[in-house]
């Protein structure tokens, strides 16, 4: 079996490796896209809370109220502060997933390199012996002063 054929089991494998982690990276970018959008939800709930609380909060305030506030506005602050934890892991996931897929990446084309380059040499060296096969005919039927004619 000539060489190139024997690595295509090896290109099979990384393509499908570099599939995977194709797969994995875009699980990965959804997850992120998730995050940042939760986080986005919890900033604008925040900040049209205080709002409306400053517009109900002009006619006067009683203490209770503004303890309740304060303490639902510290509660909202610990979600976002949670949440942007949560979209800085994704981030980094998704930095350790993307370099996962480009080292996938440049191995299957690596090994798409190697094959080529090998079937490349598997012709040349196919046509160096056809062309020595054609010039052994070629010497046999020359033979002295006269040519032997093959039909």
């Amino acid at each position: 079996m000539k060489r190139s054929k024997r690595l295509n089991p090896a290109l099979e494998l990384a393509e499908s490796r570099e599939k995977q982690t194709v797969r994995i990276l875009g699980e990965s970018r959804r997850k992120l896209e998730s995050a940042e959008r939760n986080l986005g939800s919890l900033i604008t709930f925040r900040d049209n809370y205080s709002a409306q609380f400053q517009r109900s909060g002009n006619g006067g305030l009683g203490v209770r109220q503004l303890i309740e506030y304060r303490m639902f506005l510290a509660k909202i602050g610990a979600a976002i502060a949670d949440q942007e934890k949560a979209v800085r892991a994704a981030q980094t996931e998704l930095r350790n997933r993307q370099a996962e897929w480009e080292a996938a990446r440049r191995q299957s084309s690596g090994l798409k390199r190697v094959i080529e380059n090998t079937l490349k040499e598997e012709i040349r060296l196919e046509e160096k012996k056809q062309q020595a096969e054609q010039d052994e005919r070629a010497g046999r039927r020359y033979t002295g002063d006269s040519f032997t004619v093959f039909l």
